[in-house]
């Protein structure tokens, strides 16, 4: 599905909304929202985790008043134990594909695909292993690959 709308006219909002109607209805629990750059990253994270802020993507979503949706972010991932995974029932990941790349340089695997001692896996494969993983782009247009 893929949401062509003009910028101001609230992305992040169905965004969000998406989100919470694929929980509410479909009983989808993770999901990932990828940023083509740091700017739209940081504006991500503060839409979904910024409850004060006029922007924040659930507000007037009463399912998630008291169950708030745990976001896990490119900078704190490899914190994340299992344990912490059960204490919320929706997890939301956001993520720069920007920095992930540049962690390639020298030929290193980027850090999320590297071993979590919390994990006993590497985050990219517990990602990869969930069988309800909900992958959103923001910005998809600024997304630029080979085919292949």
């Amino acid at each position: 599905m893929c949401f062509a709308l003009a910028t101001g006219v609230g992305k992040t909002r169905l965004m969000g909304s998406f989100v919470a109607y694929l929980n509410i209805e479909k009983k989808i629990k993770n999901f990932f929202v990828l940023a083509p750059n740091l700017t739209i990253y940081n504006k991500l994270i503060d839409d979904f985790t910024n409850t004060s802020s006029p922007k924040y993507v659930f507000r007037g979503i009463g399912e998630f008043v008291h169950n708030k949706p745990r976001i896990i972010t490119g900078d704190n991932y490899d914190s994340v134990s299992q344990h912490e995974l059960f204490k919320s029932q929706i997890h939301i990941n956001v993520f720069n594909i920007s920095k992930i790349n540049s962690e390639t340089r020298g030929g290193k695997a980027p850090r999320i695909k590297r071993l979590s001692e919390y994990l006993g896996e590497s985050y990219f494969n517990y990602l990869a292993s969930l069988e309800d993983l909900v992958l959103l782009m923001d910005e998809s247009h600024h997304y630029r690959a080979t085919q292949g």
